[in-house]
């Protein structure tokens, strides 16, 4: 099997997988009030929360191994890269904007409170700010990624990258 259609395949799949956890999280007792009669705590959020924890290991494990491969693949050549396109570049750049956008995320949570929760359980405030940091590091990557992938399907980093005959 090409491993093309083997990564469009594991794609939908976990596409599917993803819609089927968050269907069944919001459609199989979803008002189930919790114990102060006002708040709602959804029956399957422990499934929500195992599939996230499962695709946040497997993106690692993905990552490390495309990093891994890459540079076994890659050792030795130093030639021209034959699409063009300068992903050593792209490389820097995605490191960098990440970085950024965690800084940006520590500075806008500096200075929250503790969080006390309806059952009394409290989160002290640097954690609350590490928590803001990923949510808006994850925002702006997503929206970076979109923006990434429009790009990509327009074709112009190839068009522009690829020399005139």
């Amino acid at each position: 099997m090409k491993l093309e259609k083997l990564s469009n395949m594991v794609l939908y799949c976990t596409i599917g997988i993803g819609v089927v956890c968050f269907l069944l999280f919001f459609l199989v007792d979803y008002n189930n009030m919790d114990f102060d009669g006002v708040h709602v705590s959804p029956a399957l959020t422990d499934l929500v929360l195992i599939l996230m924890y499962l695709l946040v290991a497997v993106t690692a494990g993905a990552t490390l191994w495309s990093l891994i491969r890459g540079s076994v693949v890659n050792s030795g050549n130093m030639g021209p890269n034959p699409t063009g396109i300068p992903s050593g570049k792209i490389t820097l750049c995605t490191w960098g904007f990440v970085i950024i956008v965690l800084i940006i995320g520590v500075v806008l949570g500096l200075g929250e409170p503790d969080f006390t929760t309806v059952s009394g359980k409290t989160t002290s405030g640097s954690m609350v700010t590490v928590v803001d940091m990923w949510l808006i590091a994850i925002y702006a990557l997503a929206v970076a990624a979109i923006a990434a992938v429009v790009v990509s399907m327009s074709g112009w980093l190839t068009k522009s990258a690829t020399p005139a005959e």
